[in-house]
């Protein structure tokens, strides 16, 4: 959205989107952010922060103020970004890390020299507790690829690539063994 997404459009898989029924705590994780693009410049961290809202207006819907039976409108992000190319938009992030929230300026462009309008990879998540869904490194064998890329125990956490966010060793251990043998 502005760049890539892992997921299709909601209306397109229901039942994948059926597990964010009712929360609250919904935003769309930065999974990546490319060097020198908007996003960069705006200082948006990956897997710490969520995008929840834009010029002034929630992305995604709680609900609150609704008569009994109407329907909160979601805000079309790519949409939206698309229609203000080259104008300065304000998003409301909320980092899990810090457990803070705060606003950047950023400006979708199509000329930054990059993919996308932001240069930003993003996903729908809940980041509600998304700070205790993280994969601690405990232990590193010697000369393992986790003691090549400098992984230290009981200090390093895995977070995910630009497609998954590690919320358990279970999505960790498929995305390796998707990718044994190979750099993830």
């Amino acid at each position: 959205m502005g760049n890539e997404t892992s997921s299709p459009e909601q209306d397109d898989y229901p039942d994948e989107f059926a597990k964010f029924d009712g929360i609250e705590t919904l935003g769309y994780r930065v999974l990546g952010v490319q060097p020198n693009s908007p996003a960069s410049a705006a200082g948006l961290v990956s897997f710490l922060d969520f995008i929840v809202g834009v010029d002034g207006e929630m992305l995604l819907g709680s609900g609150e103020g609704l008569e009994e039976g109407e329907e909160y409108d979601d805000v079309d992000f790519p949409a939206l970004l698309k229609e203000n190319v080259g104008k300065e938009l304000e998003l409301f992030v909320h980092n899990i890390k810090s457990n803070t929230q705060r606003y950047v300026k950023i400006t979708p462009s199509i000329t930054w020299g990059g993919a996308g309008l932001l240069g930003v990879t993003i996903r729908l998540d809940d980041y509600g507790g998304a700070d205790e869904r993280l994969v601690r490194v405990l232990s590193v064998e010697h000369n393992s690829p986790a003691a090549i890329a400098g992984l230290v125990p009981m200090h390093d956490y895995l977070l995910g690539t630009t497609s998954a966010s590690f919320d358990s060793d279970a999505i960790l251990a498929e995305v390796l063994m998707v990718h044994a043998d190979r750099i993830v």
